[in-house]
């Protein structure tokens, strides 16, 4: 393949997965397309034979693969914000290192698709999980997710929670342009937060095809922090959304249900109350929080779901100090 600008990017993040990159690789270079692409893998200052192979890659395949290593590591966050600055493709479609497109026609499905649609800005698939050996596994987590799956204009559904397989997918690199990403190494959701970016502009389209190996297994992509990671990504969402919903705000034309104007109003109730952002930030908020008050209804139920949430945890509380007591005697 010579030597050209690629229409597609394929960004592809990696820390410590010697026994998995050269499957991920192998799944990109599978693909059976007659347009230039260009593999943009960014090791994250992995210390065991991942950075060897990637070179070798490299050097067998120099018009498509290009290694961006990193002298440090920088975590999951900043590593794939720092690998997609790379990439130089009308569209970007993301494979971990760990994952596998087993679909040859995958990217040449999901492009004819964005060139053929200009208000859909994200295509995903399906997903197969495997072990960390590659055998086939069940995956109850992922069978919820299945249930999630959806297209068209999908903000509301990812704003409580996400359901795009980050393997999988395929987006305009233009809608990701002014996406500002926190390197934080206490969470772990790039992806989550990316997505309902692109989704306050642009439609979404899902493929029901399986067309990625989703690999589950020990260790992760970069290091992390177990134990604020919870907590982590919940702050490192709420904190993006003092970006997302003001962009959300400005690009949203049609009316919305009561249901939507009911969740985007707690949403931003619970930023300007407890939200980890700026006093700006919060004011930003503040001016366009009347447009979206949900009438006496919804503060009935928003009401009632606090109401309920309050005496869930307080009735836990009484649980565990009684069964703590029981123990204890």
């Amino acid at each position: 393949m010579d030597k050209k600008t690629p229409l597609v990017s394929i960004s592809m993040v990696t820390y410590h997965a010697e026994a998995f990159i050269s499957d991920a690789i192998e799944g990109v270079l599978r693909q059976s397309i007659d347009f230039p692409i260009e593999l943009v893998i960014g090791d994250d200052a992995s210390t065991d034979r991942t950075r060897h192979i990637c070179e070798t890659y490299a050097a067998q395949y120099p018009n498509i693969v290009r290694l961006v290593p990193s002298a440090t590591n920088m975590g999951i966050a900043a590593n794939t914000a720092r690998t997609m600055g790379f990439c130089k493709g009308k569209y970007i479609a993301v494979c971990d290192g760990d994952d596998i497109w087993t679909d040859p026609d995958k990217l040449k499905r999901q492009v004819e698709f964005l060139e053929n649609n200009p208000d859909f800005g994200v295509v995903y698939t399906d997903v197969h999980t495997i072990s960390e050996t590659g055998e086939p596994v069940e995956d109850p987590e992922q069978e919820e997710i299945r249930d999630m799956y959806t297209r068209g204009e999908v903000f509301f559904q990812l704003l409580q929670a996400n359901f795009i397989n980050n393997s999988t997918a395929v987006f305009r690199r233009e809608l990701i342009a002014d996406h500002q990403v926190y390197p934080d190494r206490s969470y772990q959701i790039p992806d989550h937060i990316r997505w309902l970016h692109i989704a306050t502009r642009a439609k979404v389209h899902f493929i029901n095809i399986k067309s990625t190996a989703y690999r589950r297994h020990s260790s992760g992509l970069s290091v992390a922090v177990p134990q604020a990671k919870i907590l982590g990504n919940r702050r490192m969402l709420y904190r993006s959304l003092f970006n997302i919903i003001p962009s959300f705000d400005r690009h949203n034309s049609r009316p919305l249900s009561e249901t939507e104007q009911t969740l985007l109003f707690r949403r931003m109730c619970s930023l300007v109350l407890r939200g980890p952002g700026s006093v700006g930030k919060r004011l930003r908020i503040l001016r366009i929080l009347p447009k979206y008050f949900p009438g006496a209804t919804g503060l009935i139920r928003i009401s009632r779901d606090k109401l309920h949430k309050l005496l869930h945890i307080s009735f836990n509380k009484l649980v565990f100090a009684s069964e703590f007591t029981d123990f204890s005697m």
